[in-house]
């Protein structure tokens, strides 16, 4: 009797000591997207393929973006910087066989294509 009512204290203080670690612990975002800081990028009807994977759960954003600072919270959102120069950033992945004829523009990819989504096109134009 005295060892089923160890078992259960046990396993009560265990649950206590679980949900005062997870109540005392800063609240992180799991994701970009699911700390509510960027759930607009999740808007149109077309998305990018890292901004896609981040929806689906897995690590889409770092594709481009490098964190710099600390970590995204519940109530404050992380840093991050870009993972090259913006001009070079979309050809890191885009010149390794999914780009197109004009990949090598220049480098103004922004200027015509929405690096998150769009809701024009697949091929992510801007609207205008």
């Amino acid at each position: 009797m005295t060892h089923r009512r160890f078992r259960v204290l046990g396993s009560a203080a265990f649950a206590v000591a679980a949900i005062l670690v997870v109540t005392c612990a800063p609240a992180t975002a799991g994701s970009c997207v699911d700390g509510g800081c960027h759930q607009d990028l999740m808007a149109p009807q077309f998305l990018h393929g890292p901004v896609a994977a981040e929806q689906a759960g897995a690590p889409g954003c770092v594709s481009c973006h490098v964190p710099a600072g600390p970590t995204c919270t519940a109530k404050k959102a992380g840093k991050f910087r870009f993972k090259t120069k913006p001009a070079r950033l979309c050809l890191l992945c885009h010149e390794r066989g999914t780009g197109t004829q004009h990949t090598k523009a220049g480098g103004r990819c922004l200027s015509c294509h929405d690096p998150h989504g769009s809701q024009k096109s697949y091929k992510l134009m801007r609207a205008g």
